[in-house]
């Protein structure tokens, strides 16, 4: 199991790190093209909507998995170690019940999408393979709210805090 989660977190990485490079890339290439050249990149938009979305999707469960959305903790200092436990718990069960109703939303979007066979505008790309994909990482942001709500609690707090 810790060498499947392994393999998933590295491939979730490598999905983010991609996105921002080529996104980055084709930001560069596109403005060196459009101001020195005269001849803008055709489709840099969609191109780099399109790379947003795996940038975004792919870095959801890995936040998750480390703990590292952004937490407002205002009155935590006032609460026992018991009650911070439940508190996670709490916030465990909801954003997995909320992840999992948004990858069902997201699935059937999906299969609308394919069953329309929409494409991008420009460079006629097709979106379901991109509303799969924010699916299926959607799901895998539920099992990490899951394996949250039913890890020790030495390990709920694994991440740095800075105070």
């Amino acid at each position: 199991m810790h060498l499947l989660n392994r393999a998933i977190v590295a491939a979730l990485k490598t999905i983010a790190v991609l996105g921002l490079c080529g996104m980055s890339l084709l930001t560069v290439v596109d403005a060196a093209g459009r101001y020195l050249l005269n001849r803008p990149v055709s489709g840099t938009v969609e191109l780099i909507e399109l790379m947003m979305i795996t940038v975004i999707f792919s870095s959801i469960p890995l936040m998750t998995r480390v703990h590292g959305h952004i937490t407002v903790d205002s009155f935590s200092h006032f609460m026992s170690p018991a009650m911070l436990r439940a508190q996670d718990r709490l916030a465990a069960v909801i954003a997995a019940v909320v992840s999992g109703f948004l990858t069902w939303v997201t699935l059937q979007k999906a299969r609308s999408t394919a069953d329309y066979g929409d494409i991008t505008p420009l460079l006629h790309i097709p979106l379901a393979p991109f509303v799969y994909f924010m699916a299926v990482l959607l799901a895998l942001d539920a099992v990490y709210q899951l394996i949250n709500l039913f890890s020790p609690p030495g390990q709920l707090q694994d991440t740095p805090t800075y105070d």
